[in-house]
């Protein structure tokens, strides 16, 4: 799977910086790109999900522009915050939470789609992984989903002046125009999927570059132990679009479990952890009964899929110094 990621993620970088164009006769440095890339991979296969956290009274990263997430009205039957959260005075917009970011149709495309790249790329699933916090669960990457000009290929083709390669239109009475690059490796709604994905993206300042879509199914049986996402591996935002069944994310404070926030993430609902809670909390999706329950109720077991969201680290000299 890691393999397969990076692949997707240079597949990306080609396609939008060089087009129909030989690799040879672009300015790119291949061998950089393939180095951040390769950092990537190297995180995975080390601790991506298992990490030592950023220590309290340290300096929390900041992009560069900042982020200005705010949940709706909405959001607020879904979130509960821990009075000791509330009064040591932390933020509530460290998580965003949009129920029902996605229609019913949008809903069911997304999932009949995920469910078409799993069957081809995670066929099974697995009753652990590398860091033993995540337990019978399949995924994969889908860099198709990720328009050209918002990936890491796309910021440095911006950041040299060069013309991003257009995304492929995957409409099926359509015939390829124009030479667009990868049209054979799209699928029938691929392009519809962007099209809602967009969505997300829109969400956040247009400077920042974002890693292929990640494909989570976690099985009825199964469960996310508590973690924090490695800082090396993705950039200021790990953010999620729920689909198919309903559960209960649990975030506590890594010095103080009694600071958590509980967020019941039902089908068709976008979340994403920020500043502090990206960073200085844990995460978990638990089998525990007494954690899978929801204003006194029981919130069932049931399979779901997470269509994950991480923006990509920019390099301190920009993504220039790629080139």
């Amino acid at each position: 799977m890691v393999s397969f990621a990076l692949q997707t993620a240079l597949s990306s970088i080609q396609a939008s910086v060089f087009g129909a164009a030989p690799a040879s006769r672009s300015g790119i440095k291949i061998g950089c790109i393939l180095q951040s890339l390769r950092r990537f991979s190297e995180t995975e296969k080390g601790d991506s999900r298992l990490v030592k956290p950023i220590a309290t009274g340290d300096k929390i990263p900041q992009p560069k522009t900042p982020i200005s997430l705010v949940s709706p009205e909405s959001a607020s039957p879904y979130i509960q915050y821990s009075s000791k959260y509330i009064s040591e005075g932390l933020s509530k917009t460290d998580i965003f939470l949009y129920p029902e970011f996605v229609s019913s149709a949008e809903h069911d495309l997304l999932v009949k789609n995920c469910e078409k790249k799993l069957k081809r790329l995670a066929s099974s699933y697995e009753m652990g992984h590398f860091d033993k916090r995540i337990h019978n669960y399949r995924e994969c990457s889908v860099g198709a989903w990720l328009p050209n000009k918002r990936g890491i290929g796309g910021h440095i083709a911006e950041a040299i002046g060069k013309t991003v390669d257009p995304d492929p239109v995957d409409l099926p009475d359509r015939r390829p125009q124009g030479g667009s690059a990868g049209w054979t490796t799209v699928g029938k709604y691929d392009g519809q999927i962007r099209h809602v994905l967009d969505r997300v993206w829109d969400l956040f300042p247009a400077s920042y570059a974002w890693l292929p879509p990640h494909i989570l199914d976690l099985h009825q049986d199964g469960e996310i132990l508590p973690h924090v996402d490695n800082p090396d591996y993705s950039g200021f935002v790990v953010g999620g679009l729920c689909l198919l069944g309903p559960a209960v994310s649990t975030f506590k404070h890594v010095d103080d479990p009694e600071i958590r926030v509980d967020v019941l993430l039902e089908p068709r609902s976008l979340y994403f952890m920020t500043n502090k809670i990206r960073y200085q909390f844990t995460h978990e999706i638990t089998v525990d009964p007494q954690q899978r329950s929801w204003l006194g109720q029981e919130v069932p077991r049931s399979r779901r899929i997470s269509l994950m969201f991480r923006d990509a680290k920019e390099p301190a000299a920009g993504w220039k110094s790629l080139a």
